[in-house]
């Protein structure tokens, strides 16, 4: 188990987080198609990676955003199963880099959806927070997977 901080959120950029994903679940159909037309503009290669119907694909990631949101105040917990996560998106071939590119168009999409709402420090407090969960996952990438060493 790591004994550095992953993620240090002050408790106001916890409630912005929060407040957001309120909604951005409002708006989830619109972020989700504004999320996906974005990273296949910035990064047209990462289209064929998705190999199950993207509507399913976009539950998926609204859930597992649902999931982050929910343990900002026990981030330790969902380590496990975001090195898992991590581990398994190898199998997928997502490369390091495709992590920077879907944050990229994930901030994209939530200040289309939002305006206003998602101010600067909104939008830093999500940077943070999803820029911790990349760094556990790419741990979990680097990590051998079952029956290598």
């Amino acid at each position: 188990m790591s004994t550095t901080p992953l993620l240090n959120l002050s408790p106001r950029q916890k409630w912005l987080v929060r407040e957001s994903f309120e909604s951005v679940l409002e708006y989830s159909d619109s972020v989700v198609v504004l999320f996906y037309g974005r990273l296949f503009e910035l990064a047209p290669q990462t289209r064929g990676l998705f190999t199950i119907e993207i509507r399913q694909q976009a539950r998926k990631l609204t859930d597992m955003l649902a999931s982050v949101v929910e343990a900002l105040d026990r981030f330790e917990q969902l380590r496990p199963e975001l090195l898992e996560l991590g581990r398994r998106h190898v199998g997928y071939k997502v490369e390091p880099e495709h992590y920077r590119v879907l944050v990229t168009a994930l901030m994209w999409a939530f200040g289309q959806a939002l305006g206003a709402e998602f101010s600067r420090e909104t939008r830093a407090a999500w940077e943070e927070l999803l820029g911790a969960v990349a760094g556990v996952m790419l741990e979990g990438a680097a990590m051998p997977g079952p029956g290598e060493s």
